[in-house]
């Protein structure tokens, strides 16, 4: 029986190291091909990235031939890059969930030259990362909000309707078949939203009254609660809602969800500038974290509870991290005065996700690197010190996307690359227990 373990493990192994060099040779010949007809006319060299093929095979052939151990799953860790043979298409992606067969869920936004605001695009894939199924939204159905939201067996991501600008719900099944979307009347140009596992609270905007609006939403479309929360009046408040919706302008770290206690919040304009509001659905906030305009604030919050957050924030070109912050939800104060410390090498006003992965009170914050790589922080969320830290992606820019956490106490790292530094592509960094055990030391 031990043999045959072995022998298995083996397979497997040879398996995954025949799969990878045939998908490297392709995917070089693909950049190969795609180089001599966009770029030169001057013809391939296959010899030597024939050669470079085979060192790399050997190279993992060489790091895998050690079966010490027979419990190795092959599928714990791999790197997967989805191209598309239609040069000129740009994908965005935004958020990443592990179904119950071990696949993903991948939800991205795509250019759209016909539209104002960017295509929907679901991918489903296997527990290897190979695509299952991809399907893009017809029109008029456009510009899905960041954030899988699992209720039940279904998977929910909120879009809009161009033509009326409602928000529309949208449940997807494991397999990652879409249900008709479920118009959510009297919510428009949806930001963000969030879950308790049983409802959805969406952040959103009405042009109309000039408002904020937080909604808590049931998975039938009706509305329980709603509450709006001027922006302040003016042009020059509402252009950068709409340049973040049209994606004409910076991408904001619009958020929404709740303390350890209950009290609901959102990140997003109020009176004048970008903030942390507190409300529980009254006519004023309960309390105000200021930020500076549009151009500083909070970037990623998640509540320990007592008034503390593990937060980053950024302030024009300086970014921080503070696993420790204090923030009082009862009256006003200032982004600027929370304690933390700058990170120059993260991207200016660069996407942050941040974790509470659970087991021993830690956090882990992911975002992009000014050298074009997604980093990755753990933090004690007792004594609010840096644990470890890690970085993925050589060769090509990556900008991340999303991060999620797998039932294998593992990672999955959604991110946006660009093949030849101009097709703007998917990629999924998945990592195993050891690494990330590894990086929460």
């Amino acid at each position: 029986m031990k043999k045959n373990n072995y022998l298995l493990v083996i397979l497997k192994k040879l398996h995954v190291i025949a799969s990878v060099a045939w998908q490297s040779f392709t995917l070089l010949i693909n950049m190969r091909l795609r180089q001599s007809f966009l770029l030169r006319n001057d013809g391939i060299n296959f010899a030597l990235d024939f050669k470079s093929v085979i060192y790399f095979t050997l190279i993992l052939f060489a790091a895998s031939c050690d079966i010490s151990k027979n419990d190795v799953v092959p599928t714990n860790t791999f790197t997967k890059i989805y191209d598309d043979d239609r040069f000129e298409q740009e994908y965005y992606p935004l958020d990443i969930i592990q179904t119950a067969d071990e696949g993903f869920l991948v939800l991205s936004e795509l250019k759209n030259d016909q539209s104002l605001y960017t295509s929907v695009l679901v991918l489903k894939t296997d527990a290897m990362g190979s695509i299952t199924s991809k399907i893009e939204m017809n029109s008029p159905y456009v510009l899905p909000v960041n954030g899988w939201q699992q209720i039940g067996d279904s998977y929910y991501f909120v879009c809009m309707d161009e033509n009326s600008t409602t928000a529309q719900l949208v449940a997807v099944s494991e397999e990652g078949v879409l249900s008709d979307p479920v118009p959510l009347g009297g919510i428009t140009f949806p930001l963000a939203i969030n879950s308790d596992g049983a409802q959805l609270t969406i952040l959103s905007y009405d042009n109309g009254n000039e408002e904020s609006v937080i909604s808590i939403v049931g998975t039938s479309g009706q509305i329980s609660q709603q509450q709006g929360y001027t922006i302040g009046a003016g042009v020059d408040v509402e252009k950068p809602i709409f340049d973040h919706l049209t994606r004409n302008g910076d991408i904001l770290p619009f958020l929404v969800g709740q303390t350890k206690e209950g009290l609901l919040y959102y990140n997003g304009f109020y009176n004048y500038t970008f903030s942390l509001v507190f409300t529980n659905f009254g006519d004023n906030p309960t309390g105000v974290c200021q930020g500076q305009l549009s151009q500083g604030g909070i970037s990623e919050v998640a509540s320990l509870g007592n008034d503390v957050f593990g937060i980053t924030r950024f302030n024009f070109s300086d970014n921080y991290i503070s696993p420790l912050a204090s923030i009082s939800t009862s009256s006003i104060t200032s982004s600027t005065d929370l304690a933390g410390n700058n990170f120059p090498e993260m991207e200016n006003k660069s996407k942050v996700k941040l974790l509470d992965v659970g087991t021993e009170q830690k956090w882990l914050y992911a975002t992009s690197t000014q050298k074009n790589q997604v980093v990755l922080y753990g933090f004690s969320q007792t004594e609010g010190s840096i644990l470890g830290t890690s970085y993925l992606g050589d060769g090509n820019p990556y900008t991340l996307a999303s991060v999620t956490t797998t039932k294998d106490g593992g990672l999955a790292v959604l991110a946006q690359t660009s093949l030849e530094g101009r097709f703007r592509r998917i990629a999924i960094f998945k990592r195993d227990k050891e690494f990330l055990d590894g990086l929460m030391k």
